[in-house]
């Protein structure tokens, strides 16, 4: 998927629910979130058992990390990724430029920031922190 392509995905997700909430979506568009112990590397994945998507974030997550990591397996979902457990890894963590990874994690990036003045912030920081986008993210973000 193209970069711009991702862009009007997330915004198009966001219009037809209203919010920029991951969590939110999965509600207004029925893809269930369910809670486990995945341990202590693996954040969230996403799955598809007999064609129902799902979510599935670590008990051992803060608030923050799953809002950010159901974004993040919201891309895999819109993107429509054909792995069936694509997961989000605390050592992977990082800036990919290709791959199905690098997707899921513009496509968060894009979600969460979808409607916001990008110059009511001073600094990538601020506006990462104000939207609830991880810093480590912050190469995703285009000023």
């Amino acid at each position: 998927m193209l970069r711009e392509r991702i862009k009007r995905k997330a915004h198009e997700v966001v219009y037809s629910t209203g919010t920029r909430d991951p969590m939110k979506i999965c509600e207004a568009k029925s893809i269930p979130i369910y809670y486990d112990d995945l341990g202590k590397q693996i954040m969230a994945y996403h799955t598809v058992i007999k064609r129902i998507p799902a979510i599935v974030l670590s008990t051992r997550n803060s608030e923050f990390e799953n809002t950010y990591s159901c974004g993040h397996e919201l891309g895999h979902h819109f993107c429509r990724h054909k792995g069936n457990a694509e997961h989000l890894d605390r050592k992977n963590l990082r800036f990919s430029s290709i791959g199905d990874e690098a997707e899921a994690n513009e496509f968060m990036v894009d979600l969460m920031l979808d409607g916001i003045n990008k110059r009511d912030f001073e600094t990538k920081e601020q506006l990462l922190k104000a939207c609830g986008i991880p810093l480590w993210a912050e190469r995703y973000v285009e000023l």
